[in-house]
């Protein structure tokens, strides 16, 4: 009697379940900002960095990324703009075992976040229209980037980048 009482429970339970109590990520969730990065010497060849670490302007937690020609970066939900610092790791080509660090700050910036309710189950999620990133000018010798280009104005999704970066 036992067992058809606990057999009875479980199927009503799985039964009050709803299909938008499950929350499957993807396109439910906040996207992030995609970026490619090319060789500056041929822009139609990614070229990816040994090491690079973010590091968000007023945050003290870093983002590390190794042996990749793609990244993503979070953008602020509650402001207007965000800046990252972008270090870049390369092995030292006269000296073994020695690297050399280059870093430059990207700056983006966009309308007010808009929230879009997508379920019970995943909440709200994020989207940034007006979108744009630049380059703050970099007076050291230590810069990496040489070129930056916005594709799109609207960050809705992760399915295609929306920034390509040459170095």
């Amino acid at each position: 009697m036992k067992k058809f009482w606990f057999a009875g429970l479980a199927i009503f339970t799985f039964l009050a379940c709803e299909k938008d109590d499950i929350c499957d990520g993807g396109d439910s969730e906040t996207p992030n900002v995609i970026i490619n990065m090319y060789n500056n010497n041929d822009s139609d060849v990614l070229k990816p960095a040994v090491k690079i670490c973010l590091i968000a302007e007023g945050f003290q937690d870093t983002l590390v990324f190794k042996n990749t020609s793609k990244i993503e970066i979070p953008l602020e939900i509650t402001k207007t703009e965000t800046t990252w610092k972008l270090v870049l790791f390369e092995p030292n080509p006269t000296k073994v075992g020695d690297t050399i660090y280059k870093s430059d700050v990207l700056r983006f910036t966009y309308n007010k976040p808009e929230s879009i309710y997508v379920s019970k189950a995943c909440g709200y999620k994020v989207t940034f229209n007006g979108f744009n990133a630049s380059k703050q000018a970099n007076t050291t010798n230590d810069a990496w980037i040489q070129n930056i280009f916005t594709l799109t104005n609207e960050i809705t999704n992760e399915n295609n980048a929306h920034i390509q970066l040459f170095y």
